[in-house]
């Protein structure tokens, strides 16, 4: 295990002379050292900010949504904390660090080694100004040594300079198909056009990804669906969002108005959205006045502004939990349409508002709603409440408060001052 290391000459290499043994074991050596080095001096930062109370936390390098929400949350802490990407997708690019040019132009040039060496240096600068690091499953910021997973190494590094490390899943990087075709009828995987192409899918991989963690990290985390593939996690929900941001703007339906449906899917095979248009296209043919606006593939702002106009969101009818775009919609005091496996898919579930519809249930309740047997402006006004109230900063804030006082084995001052902070956000939700 060095970081400055680098890749070694084959023995074949060293045999035939091209490679001068003499100078591989000087390099060697200096990388060795300079490697235990940069361990003892992350630690000894570590223990001297922790004993000052002055915690820094990462959140990477997963460039989905609510990563710099997360650092929010540990900021709202007391920590000082960042989020960082080496690349983004179409979603959002607002992360603290942003290291895509860097990426970018290292992959332009073609050279493993150099980027190898790029994030090996990101680690090692990390390694020196963090000590709480947070994961998702897939990835590290060193690269991983396959398509999934923390980079052993890495995990060895930070474990030796007395780092935390929390491990979190957003889906793909822990969804394995015979784990997912178990839970029954309807699955993730039934309609998957390319198995092994979106997510860990295989057994093999699944095992390789979340056992090297065994041991390592500090506490490993999941919610909703994804418990079922991690072993051992906590039952943590963990997607912030800024309910101040949206506008809470319940529908005004009435029976015979055209009824809008909001649809959003990043691959309409996982969300189910075939069945979605069959049931709209059906009560179409029988001359009901209803209309589904959908878009795929475009920033969060323009899915934003899609919820805005709709009366319903529909958000998935295979997977058996919501997403957070369900959660989006329901800050902006939209009804949401969800299959929801059971009761433990919901933070509360005697208050949750959401319109718990099965794939053989679509029509049926589209149907309910243009007739105006439910509730819309209720359902709608529920909603924002139930993301106030369970997934605002604050209160992703207090849980992961309590995540890092009975795990991350902190000072008892540090402890007491975070738990404090907690109290004083469920007296302000309250």
């Amino acid at each position: 295990m060095d970081l400055f290391r680098s890749t070694a000459p084959t023995e074949a290499a060293l045999q035939a002379g091209d490679v001068a043994k003499p100078d591989w074991t000087m390099r060697s050596a200096i990388a060795d050292f300079a490697t235990r080095t940069l361990i003892a001096k992350a630690r000894r930062a570590t223990e001297r900010r922790l004993a000052r109370g002055k915690v820094r936390t990462l959140w990477a390098s997963t460039p989905i949504l609510t990563l710099p929400l997360l650092a929010r949350c540990d900021r709202m802490l007391g920590f000082h904390s960042s989020s960082l990407v080496f690349n983004t997708y179409y979603v959002t690019r607002s992360f603290d660090i942003n290291l895509i040019l860097f990426e970018g132009f290292l992959r332009l040039t073609r050279s493993k080694g150099a980027l190898g060496l790029f994030r090996r240096l990101v680690l090692a600068w990390a390694m020196l100004r963090f000590d709480i690091f947070n994961y998702f499953y897939d990835r590290g910021l060193m690269l991983s040594d396959g398509r999934y997973g923390i980079h052993p190494e890495e995990l060895d590094l930070l474990a030796k300079s007395g780092k935390r490390l929390y491990t979190y899943a957003y889906g793909a990087d822990v969804r394995a198909r015979d784990l997912t075709l178990k839970l029954g009828q309807p699955n993730l995987c039934e309609e998957c056009p390319s198995p092994g192409k979106f997510c860990v899918c295989t057994d093999e991989m699944h095992a390789s990804s979340i056992d090297r963690l065994k041991g390592r990290a500090t506490a490993q985390l999941a919610m909703g669906d994804m418990v079922a593939y991690v072993p051992g996690s906590r039952d943590m929900h963990y997607w912030p969002i800024d309910a101040t941001r949206l506008i809470a703007s319940p529908p005004v339906y009435r029976p015979g108005d055209i009824l809008k449906v909001a649809h959003a899917p990043n691959h309409g095979h996982f969300k189910g959205t075939r069945l979605l248009i069959d049931a709209i296209d059906r009560l179409v043919k029988e001359g009901e006045t209803i209309e589904l606006v959908s878009v795929q593939g475009v920033p969060n702002k323009k899915v934003i502004e899609l919820f805005g106009a709709a009366h319903v969101v529909a958000d998935q009818f295979v997977a058996g939990f919501h997403g957070y775009t369900a959660l989006e919609a329901m800050a902006m005091a939209k009804p949401v349409l969800c299959f929801l496996r059971n009761d433990q898919m919901m933070i509360d579930p005697a208050t949750c508002p959401i319109i718990n519809t099965r794939p053989d249930e679509i029509y049926d309740v589209l149907k309910r709603c243009l007739r105006g047997e439910l509730d819309l402006n209720a359902i709608g006004k529920a909603g924002r409440r139930y993301v106030e109230a369970h997934y605002s900063l604050q209160a992703v804030a207090a849980r992961l408060g309590r995540l890092y006082c009975e795990t991350a084995d902190l000072p008892e001052d540090l402890r007491s001052s975070l738990m404090r902070q907690v109290g004083e956000f469920a007296n302000t939700r309250a």
